[in-house]
Protein backbone atom coordinates (compact mmCIF):
# COMPACT_ATOMS: atom_id res chain seq x y z
CA UNK A 1 0.00 0.00 0.00
CA UNK A 2 1.31 4.04 0.14
CA UNK A 3 1.31 3.81 3.51
CA UNK A 4 3.69 0.47 3.56
CA UNK A 5 5.75 2.20 0.89
CA UNK A 6 6.23 5.28 2.86
CA UNK A 7 6.97 3.86 5.82
CA UNK A 8 9.66 1.53 4.62
CA UNK A 9 11.38 4.66 2.33
CA UNK A 10 11.03 6.69 6.19
CA UNK A 11 14.51 7.41 7.63
CA UNK A 12 15.47 4.48 10.61
CA UNK A 13 15.67 5.75 14.00
CA UNK A 14 18.32 5.08 15.81
CA UNK A 15 17.96 2.46 18.78
CA UNK A 16 19.57 4.36 21.80
CA UNK A 17 20.97 7.98 22.58
CA UNK A 18 19.18 10.63 24.37
CA UNK A 19 21.11 13.54 22.45
CA UNK A 20 20.33 11.68 19.24
CA UNK A 21 16.52 12.32 19.78
CA UNK A 22 17.14 15.31 21.55
CA UNK A 23 18.62 16.46 17.98
CA UNK A 24 15.81 15.31 16.09
CA UNK A 25 13.53 17.61 17.57
CA UNK A 26 15.63 20.76 18.17
CA UNK A 27 17.42 20.29 14.78
CA UNK A 28 20.97 20.07 15.67
CA UNK A 29 24.05 17.54 15.61
CA UNK A 30 23.99 15.66 18.81
CA UNK A 31 27.14 17.06 19.72
CA UNK A 32 25.41 20.35 19.75
CA UNK A 33 22.92 19.60 22.12
CA UNK A 34 24.25 21.66 25.95
CA UNK A 35 22.69 21.07 29.16
CA UNK A 36 20.66 24.25 28.58
CA UNK A 37 19.17 22.80 25.48
CA UNK A 38 18.22 19.63 27.26
CA UNK A 39 16.74 21.29 30.11
CA UNK A 40 14.50 23.40 27.78
CA UNK A 41 13.41 19.97 25.79
CA UNK A 42 12.83 18.87 28.96
CA UNK A 43 10.42 21.03 29.81
CA UNK A 44 8.64 21.15 26.62
CA UNK A 45 8.33 17.48 26.94
CA UNK A 46 6.82 17.87 31.07
CA UNK A 47 4.05 20.68 29.54
CA UNK A 48 3.54 18.01 26.62
CA UNK A 49 2.67 15.40 29.25
CA UNK A 50 0.87 17.58 31.35
CA UNK A 51 -1.31 19.10 28.68
CA UNK A 52 -2.37 15.65 26.77
CA UNK A 53 -2.88 13.92 29.73
CA UNK A 54 -0.96 11.49 29.31
CA UNK A 55 -0.83 10.01 32.98
CA UNK A 56 -3.27 7.73 32.79
CA UNK A 57 -1.55 5.78 30.28
CA UNK A 58 1.88 5.89 32.55
CA UNK A 59 -0.05 4.46 35.78
CA UNK A 60 -1.53 1.49 33.14
CA UNK A 61 1.74 0.80 32.34
CA UNK A 62 3.40 0.60 35.24
CA UNK A 63 5.93 3.86 34.62
CA UNK A 64 4.48 6.54 36.77
CA UNK A 65 6.90 6.10 39.50
CA UNK A 66 9.78 6.83 36.71
CA UNK A 67 7.59 9.79 35.34
CA UNK A 68 7.10 11.65 38.72
CA UNK A 69 10.76 11.01 39.48
CA UNK A 70 11.41 12.55 36.19
CA UNK A 71 9.26 15.75 36.81
CA UNK A 72 10.61 15.97 40.61
CA UNK A 73 14.54 15.92 39.17
CA UNK A 74 13.66 18.36 36.77
CA UNK A 75 11.66 20.91 39.28
CA UNK A 76 15.13 20.78 41.80
CA UNK A 77 16.77 22.16 38.38
CA UNK A 78 14.76 25.13 38.48
CA UNK A 79 14.95 28.56 40.45
CA UNK A 80 12.95 28.34 43.73
CA UNK A 81 9.03 29.18 43.75
CA UNK A 82 9.34 29.71 40.09
CA UNK A 83 6.67 30.00 37.40
CA UNK A 84 7.99 25.62 36.24
CA UNK A 85 7.64 24.64 40.19
CA UNK A 86 4.65 26.32 41.15
CA UNK A 87 2.58 24.95 37.97
CA UNK A 88 4.04 21.76 38.64
CA UNK A 89 2.56 22.22 42.57
CA UNK A 90 -1.00 22.98 40.69
CA UNK A 91 -0.26 19.90 38.56
CA UNK A 92 0.31 17.74 41.56
CA UNK A 93 -2.09 19.27 44.05
CA UNK A 94 -4.99 19.19 41.33
CA UNK A 95 -5.17 15.50 42.28
CA UNK A 96 -2.96 15.13 45.72
CA UNK A 97 -4.16 11.80 45.56
CA UNK A 98 -2.60 10.26 42.56
CA UNK A 99 0.00 12.66 42.55
CA UNK A 100 1.65 12.65 45.83
CA UNK A 101 4.39 10.90 45.61
CA UNK A 102 5.27 13.31 42.44
CA UNK A 103 5.61 15.76 45.58
CA UNK A 104 7.68 13.15 47.64
CA UNK A 105 10.13 12.79 44.56
CA UNK A 106 10.09 16.33 43.76
CA UNK A 107 11.19 16.93 47.93
CA UNK A 108 13.54 14.17 47.58
CA UNK A 109 15.25 15.47 44.48
CA UNK A 110 15.73 19.00 46.84
CA UNK A 111 16.72 17.65 49.57
CA UNK A 112 19.59 15.25 47.44
CA UNK A 113 20.65 18.18 45.30
CA UNK A 114 20.29 22.13 47.73
CA UNK A 115 20.65 23.35 50.94
CA UNK A 116 18.50 22.62 53.60
CA UNK A 117 17.80 26.31 53.34
CA UNK A 118 16.33 26.28 49.94
CA UNK A 119 14.59 22.47 51.18
CA UNK A 120 12.81 24.12 54.21
CA UNK A 121 11.24 26.86 52.23
CA UNK A 122 10.26 24.58 49.48
CA UNK A 123 8.63 22.08 51.67
CA UNK A 124 7.12 25.14 53.39
CA UNK A 125 5.04 25.84 50.66
CA UNK A 126 4.48 22.15 49.39
CA UNK A 127 3.13 21.24 52.55
CA UNK A 128 0.81 24.52 53.32
CA UNK A 129 -0.47 24.16 50.33
CA UNK A 130 -1.48 20.70 50.62
CA UNK A 131 -2.41 21.21 54.21
CA UNK A 132 -5.00 23.49 52.91
CA UNK A 133 -6.26 21.90 49.64
CA UNK A 134 -6.78 18.19 51.76
CA UNK A 135 -10.25 17.64 53.67
CA UNK A 136 -9.97 17.82 58.10
CA UNK A 137 -10.19 13.95 57.87
CA UNK A 138 -7.80 13.04 54.99
CA UNK A 139 -4.86 10.51 55.99
CA UNK A 140 -3.01 11.37 53.25
CA UNK A 141 -1.74 14.39 55.53
CA UNK A 142 -0.53 12.40 57.75
CA UNK A 143 1.30 10.12 55.42
CA UNK A 144 3.13 12.75 53.62
CA UNK A 145 4.32 14.18 57.21
CA UNK A 146 6.24 10.51 57.70
CA UNK A 147 7.38 10.10 54.07
CA UNK A 148 8.91 13.58 53.51
CA UNK A 149 12.69 13.21 53.82
CA UNK A 150 12.86 16.42 56.46
CA UNK A 151 10.08 18.79 57.83
CA UNK A 152 10.42 22.02 58.08
CA UNK A 153 9.63 23.77 61.14
CA UNK A 154 6.94 25.54 60.17
CA UNK A 155 5.21 22.30 60.27
CA UNK A 156 4.73 22.67 63.84
CA UNK A 157 2.67 25.79 63.36
CA UNK A 158 0.17 23.66 61.52
CA UNK A 159 -0.01 21.58 63.46
CA UNK A 160 -0.53 23.55 66.69
CA UNK A 161 -3.44 25.01 64.65
CA UNK A 162 -5.47 21.99 63.82
CA UNK A 163 -5.97 21.03 67.32
CA UNK A 164 -6.10 24.71 68.83
CA UNK A 165 -9.61 23.90 69.99
CA UNK A 166 -12.37 21.59 70.54
CA UNK A 167 -14.28 22.76 67.37
CA UNK A 168 -11.16 22.40 64.68
CA UNK A 169 -12.62 20.32 62.11
CA UNK A 170 -9.31 18.74 62.15
CA UNK A 171 -8.83 18.03 66.22
CA UNK A 172 -9.18 13.97 65.32
CA UNK A 173 -6.66 14.05 62.54
CA UNK A 174 -4.26 16.49 64.63
CA UNK A 175 -4.20 14.36 67.62
CA UNK A 176 -3.42 11.30 65.63
CA UNK A 177 -0.61 12.97 63.19
CA UNK A 178 0.86 14.09 66.31
CA UNK A 179 0.62 10.63 67.99
CA UNK A 180 2.01 8.84 64.20
CA UNK A 181 5.06 11.95 64.02
CA UNK A 182 6.15 10.95 68.11
CA UNK A 183 6.34 7.14 67.31
CA UNK A 184 7.45 7.29 63.73
CA UNK A 185 9.78 10.31 63.59
CA UNK A 186 12.79 10.31 66.64
CA UNK A 187 13.79 14.03 65.46
CA UNK A 188 9.84 15.28 66.01
CA UNK A 189 9.33 12.87 69.36
CA UNK A 190 10.00 15.95 71.78
CA UNK A 191 7.98 18.84 70.21
CA UNK A 192 4.80 16.06 69.33
CA UNK A 193 5.11 14.69 72.80
CA UNK A 194 5.19 18.40 74.79
CA UNK A 195 2.39 19.59 72.56
CA UNK A 196 -0.03 16.41 73.57
CA UNK A 197 0.83 16.89 77.43
CA UNK A 198 0.34 20.93 76.75
CA UNK A 199 -2.93 19.26 75.52
CA UNK A 200 -3.62 17.00 78.67
CA UNK A 201 -3.86 20.15 80.84
CA UNK A 202 -5.70 22.61 78.83
CA UNK A 203 -8.78 24.84 80.17
CA UNK A 204 -11.28 23.16 77.71
CA UNK A 205 -12.51 20.32 78.68
CA UNK A 206 -13.29 18.62 75.07
CA UNK A 207 -10.09 19.60 74.30
CA UNK A 208 -8.56 17.96 77.03
CA UNK A 209 -10.73 14.48 77.21
CA UNK A 210 -9.44 13.31 73.86
CA UNK A 211 -5.95 13.87 74.46
CA UNK A 212 -5.96 12.42 77.69
CA UNK A 213 -7.00 9.50 76.30
CA UNK A 214 -4.25 9.37 72.79
CA UNK A 215 -1.54 9.86 75.25
CA UNK A 216 -3.13 7.03 77.63
CA UNK A 217 -3.17 4.74 74.47
CA UNK A 218 0.08 5.37 73.87
CA UNK A 219 1.43 4.99 77.31
CA UNK A 220 -0.56 1.42 77.02
CA UNK A 221 0.61 0.44 73.50
CA UNK A 222 -2.25 0.35 72.19
CA UNK A 223 -2.03 1.80 68.11
CA UNK A 224 1.44 1.41 68.03
CA UNK A 225 1.04 -1.19 65.68
CA UNK A 226 -0.91 0.68 63.55
CA UNK A 227 1.15 3.03 63.02
CA UNK A 228 4.46 1.46 62.41
CA UNK A 229 3.42 -1.51 60.13
CA UNK A 230 5.64 -4.89 61.21
CA UNK A 231 9.09 -4.86 59.36
CA UNK A 232 8.71 -1.87 58.21
CA UNK A 233 10.64 1.95 58.47
CA UNK A 234 8.83 4.93 57.61
CA UNK A 235 12.54 6.68 56.74
CA UNK A 236 13.32 4.51 53.88
CA UNK A 237 12.31 6.01 51.12
CA UNK A 238 11.92 4.66 47.77
CA UNK A 239 13.07 7.37 45.34
CA UNK A 240 16.23 6.90 44.28
CA UNK A 241 18.59 9.25 42.11
CA UNK A 242 17.30 9.33 38.23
Amino acid sequence: TAAAAAASSAPPVPASGGAAAASRVSGVAPAEVSGAALKELLGQLTAALLATGAEPSLRVGGQLGAHHRILGRLASTQPLLSGYQGALLEHALSLPHERHELLLAWAYAEFREHSLERYDELADVLLASLHERLAPNDRLWTKLLLQMPRLPRTVLELLRSDVASAASPRLTLGLTTLRDLALQRDAWRPACLELLLELCTAGSAPLRAPSIRLVVSMAAGEGVSQAVPAGTSPHISPYLPI
